[in-house]
């Protein structure tokens, strides 16, 4: 199965190799569920804080993709000044 990813910020480096910045990039999915496809990006759900599935927000692994899903995945922010 086909998917669109797109990855943010320090998940960037998982990202496909001449994937360009801001551009999604496609998966051919082993698999059909989102944990899935974090196996085959290579990262952990612990390094993901927000994921959205078409433009709605996912917090569980099992939940299931359909082809052609626009997945994208944010990683936890941190900085500013106190």
């Amino acid at each position: 199965m086909r998917v669109q990813v797109k990855l943010y910020a320090t998940l960037r480096e998982y990202a496909a190799p001449d994937n360009e910045i801001g551009a999604s990039f496609e998966v051919q999915l082993i698999g059909n569920a989102l944990e899935d496809l974090f196996k085959q990006l290579g990262f952990g759900m612990e390094r993901a804080k927000i994921v959205m599935i078409n433009g709605g927000s996912v917090v569980d692994l099992s939940t299931q993709l359909n082809e052609d899903d626009l997945v994208l995945i944010f990683p936890p922010v941190g900085g500013g000044v106190v």
